[in-house]
């Protein structure tokens, strides 16, 4: 009996082990490949978290850990004060890097549809709430939408083709709700909070309550000594004494009476009330005083570098107003070509627009008629006066040559 195997039964059993050489390489290589992705993605929502967290204002502790679901990822912040990600904030490997945008209300920016708000990120309190609170028009204008849009003739601006620009007062809750809402934790370290233009407090109360561990202080012109304006007092009354806490702010040096376009007296502010040996940093100035593009410019020179790192310098109103235009169309676009700038040698053209703002300026963000300046890594220093001072062609950029037709 020839006891040899056929061959087809040979090449038969030789095609079934190569097949399970295969399906054994291929699982090796499946789980190699899982285990690499696994530890790929934590790493990237470890640097999504570091990254975020230098947006997050500093907590009172000196260092804080960064929580991620892999324990070997930890890493202290060296020298940084960053927030730390609390685990129900964190669903699988995902970290929650904005704030939840979905709370809705009907009657929103057109006919039949809804408004659509920021929600506050676990521990932050609700701007929008807190402002309408105290009725400051930041956030009046959500309300108002739905019947300014039925009733045209009700509206401050009606007939706009944005409708949003219809009522009175503004949208500014949804920013101030993702840029400051960090801040309003219980558990961020004390920081200085400046308001230019108290008005009669409706915002700086708004901005009081939602900052509970911010040092806020705020200027006005409206409470100098009453009298003619050649004589540099003011004629129109005193709106800031209408708050029912006026006396009480003045009391606690956070009111400060004076004109917030005058370096001089910005000066002394900043030298004898907020640089004292005592006082928290300086993390935010807001800029809601005249509306006058001269105004706004100077708020940027004078108090920009003076904001500690990763700060935050906020301008309201730049809305399409002849008072606001120059602003809008002129400072603008030089410091938003300031931000792009490289200083590349082969490109003799480009040149710095605002030479004292660019060392230190790290984003431009704005929405509709607000924007926010904020602070690079870099220490905030005190320039001189004159430095501090706008300059020529802040609110002209044909005095920027960069700025000209034909230089690109």
């Amino acid at each position: 009996m020839d006891r040899r195997i056929p061959p087809s039964t040979m090449a038969a059993s030789r095609c079934g082990f190569t097949q399970l050489l295969l399906l054994g390489n291929l699982i090796a290589v499946t789980c190699l490949i899982a285990t690499l992705w696994n530890k790929t993605d934590s790493g990237i929502n470890t640097m999504l978290t570091l990254e975020k967290s230098f947006f997050l204002p500093p907590t009172k502790e000196s260092s804080v850990i960064i929580t991620t679901d892999d324990e070997s990822s930890r890493r202290r912040a060296g020298g940084m004060s960053m927030r730390t990600i609390d685990r129900d904030l964190v669903n699988m490997n995902s970290v929650v890097i904005a704030p939840d945008i979905g709370r809705t209300e009907s009657g929103g920016f057109y006919p039949g549809s809804v408004t659509f708000y920021v929600n506050p990120r676990q521990g932050e309190r609700d701007f929008y709430a807190i402002g309408k609170t105290h009725e400051t028009d930041k956030v009046a204008a959500p309300g108002r939408l739905a019947g300014c849009i039925g009733n045209d003739d009700s509206c401050t601006r009606p007939s706009c083709v944005r409708p949003e620009c219809r009522p009175w007062g503004h949208h500014y809750d949804t920013l101030y709700q993702q840029r400051l809402g960090p801040f309003s934790r219980d558990d961020v370290a004390k920081f200085q909070f400046l308001e230019v233009g108290f008005f009669n407090g409706g915002g700086y109360d708004t901005f009081r309550e939602f900052l509970p561990n911010g040092e806020c202080h705020s200027i006005e012109i409206a409470c100098i000594e009453q009298g003619p304006r050649a004589e540099g007092k003011w004629p129109w009354g005193n709106f800031a004494e209408k708050n029912p806490n006026y006396q009480q702010y003045l009391d606690e040096k956070r009111l400060h009476c004076g004109d917030g376009a005058d370096v001089n007296f910005l000066d002394s502010v900043w030298k004898n009330e907020m640089k004292r040996s005592d006082a928290p940093p300086l993390m935010i100035v807001v800029d809601d005083g005249a509306h006058l593009s001269e105004h706004m410019a100077q708020t940027v020179f004078f108090w920009f570098p003076r904001i500690e790192p990763r700060g935050l310098l906020i301008v309201e109103d730049i809305q399409p107003i002849r008072e606001a235009n120059a602003f809008r169309t002129q400072f603008l676009p030089q410091i938003m070509k300031d931000l792009h700038y490289c200083g590349d040698p082969k490109q003799e053209s480009d040149e710095l627009c605002f030479p004292t703002l660019f060392p230190l300026l790290a984003s431009i963000h704005c929405e509709m008629h607000i924007c926010i300046f904020e602070r690079n890594d870099h220490p905030a220093i005190e320039p001189s006066l004159e430095n501090s001072t706008i300059p020529a062609n802040a609110l002209d950029l044909t005095q920027c040559k960069s700025m000209l037709p034909g230089k690109w």
